[in-house]
């Protein structure tokens, strides 16, 4: 395999059953890269080892125990690199790899020993439907190991500093996809083993709560909502500035009371117990915003997107805030949305503003601001004319194009905005309206 690392060697290792259909893909990004690919295979009867070893991998066999960890420690044994990358099979980083090099190199010079990436989840369509914070990038031979049987996750005996490198690597995760789960019958492996956790650790908050997302999944949210409620009674109450597998919990109750039960007293509770424990996560307050919002009460959304935006745009969303950061865009447009419905035409103009600054295309948005200066238009309120309009709108538009060109026009029709129209046509040759015309 070739090494581009000058003597920093990095072994790729993953755990695998029945993934011919991912393998391929899960063993491509790491060429060039890696020094060594090490798969276990835990009992695949397809064709995922053949394809494995076809694509140079050194394939390991170990007999499944209904623990991850112990499988996944297994092939970090195997491993010699100074570095491991431990990845799943449905699982691949999006962006140039070569940047892994440089970002051990940074983590090395920090003396962190584990490096947390932005993990993405997609369904069938790749349309993003989660995301979160994952260690998959950690160092070998300083005794980081996996623990737990399901849902395992790293840890160490001595203290580990942990290199955020969310903005800088990205990985997709298919795993989660209707046909993946279909295909795989994860479902009900999982929902046995935690079941069998559950009866030798009838307390434990972490397994009701992975095991209520299993009923979630399955759009079982009457038993889903018992089991996050029973987490609740079990969780620890010590207020942190990392939500991990308590933010999911609090996250996924939230979501079923908000969207599905609709309880908004019982949401409200939840609410306040999150944000207690959890003052540094934006999902919570975004949470209770999408139920306002879902409901028409656009006051009380404008307010609760309000604090989930300062409490992002303050803290961040490292190991905390998954669903704000992956939904950035929508957040804003629907603040900016809950700000025109409730008439407050200026916070609606600059939250526009906002999300314009990131995607000019946004049309949704441009309807937005469009329609708020419209309205502050109609009531005579001085600053906001035509020259006030074109000025803001050059900020974002090139109208020497007619790409933008078309779009203010066919957006100012759209709305009846006869004098932004008119401005348009007038900077316009008589063939460009023929174009725009005709895109209508």
């Amino acid at each position: 395999m070739i090494e581009k690392n000058e003597g920093l060697r990095i072994s790729q290792a993953m755990i695998v059953k029945n993934e011919e259909k991912n393998i391929r893909r899960a063993l491509s990004w790491g060429k060039g890269i890696v020094s060594e690919q090490i798969v276990v295979d835990t009992g695949s009867t397809d064709d995922t080892v053949k394809i494995a070893e076809d694509l140079g991998a050194k394939v390991l066999h170990f007999t499944w125990i209904d623990d991850f960890s112990a499988a996944k420690n297994y092939a970090i044994d195997q491993c010699k690199g100074d570095w491991i990358a431990f990845l799943d099979a449905d699982e691949f980083f999006k962006d140039d790899t070569s940047k892994i090099l440089d970002i051990i190199k940074k983590a090395e010079q920090n003396r962190s020993y584990v490096i947390a990436v932005q993990l993405i989840n997609l369904n069938d369509e790749g349309e993003i439907i989660g995301g979160m914070t994952q260690a998959r990038i950690f160092k070998n031979h300083v005794g980081i190991y996996y623990k737990g049987s399901i849902h395992e996750y790293l840890c160490s005996d001595d203290k580990i500093n942990i290199y955020d490198a969310t903005n800088e690597l990205m990985i997709f995760h298919t795993g989660y996809s209707d046909s993946s789960y279909k295909s795989t019958n994860k479902t009900e492996r999982n929902k046995s083993m935690l079941e069998k956790e559950l009866q030798l650790h009838p307390d434990n908050s972490d397994y009701y709560g992975h095991l209520g997302d299993i009923y979630a999944g399955e759009g079982d949210y009457d038993k889903a909502e018992e089991l996050y409620f029973t987490a609740i009674k079990f969780m620890d109450n010590a207020i942190s500035d990392e939500s991990l597998r308590r933010g999911t919990t609090l996250r996924n109750l939230l979501v079923i009371l908000g969207g599905y039960n609709y309880r908004t007293d019982d949401l409200l509770k939840v609410y306040n117990y999150a944000s207690t424990i959890l003052p540094h996560d934006a999902d919570f307050p975004c949470l209770v915003a999408d139920h306002y919002y879902r409901y028409c009460n656009f006051k009380e959304a404008a307010k609760f997107y309000k604090k989930a935006l300062d409490i992002y745009n303050k803290y961040g969303a490292y190991l905390k805030s998954d669903y704000v950061d992956t939904n950035l865009a929508l957040i804003y447009s629907n603040l900016a949305n809950s700000y025109f419905l409730i008439k407050d035409y200026i916070s609606s103009i600059k939250t526009a503003v906002v999300v314009m600054t990131a995607d000019k295309y946004n049309t949704d948005i441009l309807k937005i601001l469009l329609l708020s200066i419209k309205e502050i238009n109609d009531s005579g309120i001085k600053g906001y004319g035509l020259k006030d309009e074109i000025t803001l709108l050059s900020k974002f538009y090139d109208v020497n194009t007619l790409k933008d060109k078309a779009l203010i026009y066919m957006m100012a029709e759209k709305l009846d905005i006869i004098d932004l129209m008119k401005y348009i046509a007038d900077i316009s040759s008589e063939n460009e309206m023929k174009i725009i015309k005709s895109l209508n």
